[in-house]
């Protein structure tokens, strides 16, 4: 037991000896490693620091993009409403002309075809005036047994038609 009861006793002198021991080791330590370790760990500091940085500004940026983005699009919709409008009332215009002209030639062949009708419907009653004035001038000559002048004839012909238009 002699031989771990050694490892587990205090010796004051084995004490005193591994104190100066660890001293000694951190003096070499400053002495040698502590400025490359502040340096090292320094830089490192201003990497991350430089990295906040970075970061910070590239969000900075990223939100003036945005802002920026976002006005635009405010920009490009007030466009687009105003291009709609604009396209809905040059149609709304445009379909108010075609109808005011539709309505203008519609008029106009109207007041043609009344034209027309007037036209054949005087060349019909001139037709049929010339009909039965020859008609009436047979007629009349074979009940008179003597010719008709031109006045007589066209008395009756005025007479015959004015009782035909009074029952149409």
């Amino acid at each position: 037991m002699d031989l771990y009861q050694s490892l587990v006793t205090v010796n004051p002198v084995t004490l005193i000896a591994q104190i100066c021991n660890l001293f000694l080791q951190m003096l070499l330590v400053k002495i040698f490693f502590l400025d490359k370790i502040k340096a090292v760990l320094d830089a490192r500091r201003e990497a991350a620091d430089k990295e906040i940085t970075d970061a910070k500004q590239a969000r900075e940026e990223a939100m003036v993009i945005k802002a920026a983005y976002e006005q635009n699009m405010l920009e490009s919709r007030a466009r687009a409403d105003s291009i709609l409008r604009e396209a809905q009332q040059t149609a709304a215009r445009r379909g108010e002309q075609i109808i005011s002209d539709a309505q203008r030639t519609a008029a106009q062949m109207k007041q043609k075809a009344e034209m027309e009708i007037a036209r054949e419907k005087k060349r019909a009653l001139n037709d049929a005036k010339d009909e039965i004035s020859e008609i009436a001038m047979g007629i009349a000559g074979k009940v008179v047994g003597r010719a008709l002048t031109p006045e007589d004839h066209a008395q009756m012909v005025d007479h015959f038609i004015d009782e035909l238009g009074d029952e149409a």
